[in-house]
């Protein structure tokens, strides 16, 4: 049997000593500073958009907030696809050839091509057909010229975000967390701000926003030239027909999982409008919304993950693989745990801050948090299959469930309305999840689990216990604030009492050392 294949994940940690087990820590050290940097900008970044879609959703009203929320979850749908996964590819490609400077260079090069291409594809038919949009879901005049601005959105996005993937790929992510993660949020809640404040219209807001991702382009451009020392080219010694081979062979598999992403992602958002109103669908992306900060753990970790386990699979260096898997799927869970608690809780509470309408969908705020725990439990096991050279198990998966939650939210909305969306998108999430666990065991015999992961939960019952007694015994944005903090403090005296991990310990030392030592 292949050696790579007979290390189990229950043991890898703390196997290797000396040289390798610094390496390993090392590692992790890196993931969690990205991770640390990512869940500021982050924090950050949830701040702004929490204010945007609060501005708009209550000094527009919920009718107003629907076009927008629509118009914005159509122009975030078609960006997962307009790059044809050159985003993935980056971060994938420029690891793996961090000592062939050429080859990196034209890789870089088809990513850009094939991302302005993409974008000025997708972008361009997002714009002629709004009208034809519009009349098949929100039959709102309005909505054509808000859905055209989103398009501009669209294109200049999908450019920035082969910035931000190259950032993430050289281990510079503090550019990506200052554009996409700081500045940009920031600028649309002025700009939004200013053209509310002066009596603006819906369109004036929407304008704003393609004033902000345009500025966030321009000044990441700047941080890319001045950087990074890699730049793209086609005219390279690297310019082989087995190297674009070996790109598309990657990136276009990965552009059918997006496609199939798209059909279990943010369909139920498109369905909602389809079949029911914009009321309806303001009601139902803010669960969603606020649903999506239990992701935020998971997409921490996930900004330097793929990197590092590109260059570990590529060294063969599978303890390390299978111990840095073992620790962030951890890390993910007991950082989510927390947060689930709290917005379980205290769902109404925090739905009101929308507004009265808003607190019609708690049932469906319960329901996207326990799909997202379960998506956080799991890791990053879709980017550890896509390292792994198995993206077309993740394109099949994508594919296999985003066709279910189509099938699933069409028959589940006639039936059951807001709760029967929620209802197909968050089974189909928790079952996807499942699948790639499985898939990673079975391709490469690697579970993240282990006796570790019971901590977390038994703080879980206990900060779930103290947010339910203030619950009982407060009201409003005070329960949130008191709950939140009661929380936080039964779940951390747990996890003291408990004791913390070795690894946890030693990167925690490695972190905050003097650069002397």
């Amino acid at each position: 049997m292949d050696p790579w294949n007979q290390i189990r994940p229950e043991t890898a940690i703390g196997m290797a000593d000396g040289g390798e087990d610094q390496s390993r820590v090392g590692s992790l050290a890196s993931i969690s500073r990205g991770a640390s940097l990512y869940t500021i900008g982050k924090v950050i970044s949830d701040v702004g958009e929490f204010l945007l879609h609060l501005l708009v959703s209550r000094l527009l009203g919920a009718a107003s907030y629907g076009l927008f929320a629509y118009g914005k979850t159509l122009a975030f749908t078609a960006l997962l696809v307009t790059n044809f996964g050159s985003d993935e590819s980056i971060l994938k490609h420029l690891p793996q050839y961090e000592n062939e400077p050429r080859k990196r260079r034209f890789m870089l090069g088809l990513a850009w091509v094939t991302s302005a291409g993409g974008g000025l594809i997708v972008s361009g038919a997002l714009f002629l057909l709004a009208p034809i949009v519009s009349d098949l879901t929100l039959s709102d005049p309005q909505f054509v010229s808000v859905l055209r601005l989103f398009a501009a959105v669209l294109f200049i996005d999908t450019l920035a975000g082969l910035l931000y993937s190259t950032f993430r790929a050289v281990q510079l992510v503090e550019y990506e967390v200052l554009t996409k993660r700081v500045l940009k949020p920031a600028l649309r809640v002025l700009g939004v701000g200013g053209v509310i404040a002066v009596g603006g219209s819906l369109y004036g807001v929407v304008t704003a926003m393609v004033v902000a991702s345009a500025v966030t382009f321009a000044v990441a451009v700047l941080y890319f030239i001045r950087r990074t020392e890699i730049r793209p080219t086609l005219r390279s010694p690297g310019n082989t027909r087995g190297t674009v081979r070996e790109y598309y062979g990657y990136s276009l598999p990965l552009t059918a999982k997006e496609a199939g992403t798209v059909m279990q992602g943010r369909v139920d958002v498109l369905m909602v409008g389809f079949l029911l109103s914009s009321t309806a669908v303001g009601v139902y992306n803010v669960s969603v919304l606020v649903a999506g900060v239990l992701y935020v753990p998971l997409l921490a970790v996930n900004r330097l993950f793929p990197p590092v386990a590109s260059r570990l699979y590529t060294e063969r260096r599978r303890a390390d693989l299978t111990a840095i898997y073992s620790v962030v799927t951890r890390w993910t869970l007991t950082a989510s745990l927390l947060i689930a608690v709290v917005v379980v809780v205290f769902r109404v509470e925090i739905l009101a801050l929308f507004g009265s309408e808003f607190t019609a969908g708690t049932v469906v705020l319960t329901l996207f948090v326990v799909s997202q725990l379960w998506n956080c439990a799991t890791g990053p096991s879709g980017y550890l299959l896509m390292m792994t050279d198995h993206q077309y198990v993740v394109m099949a998966t994508e594919w296999l469930f985003g066709v279910a939650n189509v099938v699933l939210n069409y028959v589940f909305i006639q039936a059951f309305g807001l709760v029967g969306a929620a209802l197909a998108s968050a089974g189909v999430l928790a079952a996807r999840n499942v699948t790639k666990i499985a898939a990673v065991w079975y391709f490469e015999r690697l579970h993240p689990y282990s006796s570790s992961f019971v901590k977390p939960l038994m703080a879980a019952v206990v900060a779930a216990a103290g947010a339910l007694v203030v619950e009982a015994t407060l009201s409003g944005v005070p329960a949130v604030a008191v709950g939140s903090v009661v929380a936080a403090g039964c779940y951390g005296i747990v996890l003291a009492v408990a004791g913390t991990e070795p690894v946890d310990r030693e990167v925690y030392r490695l972190l905050t050392a003097s650069p002397d030592e």
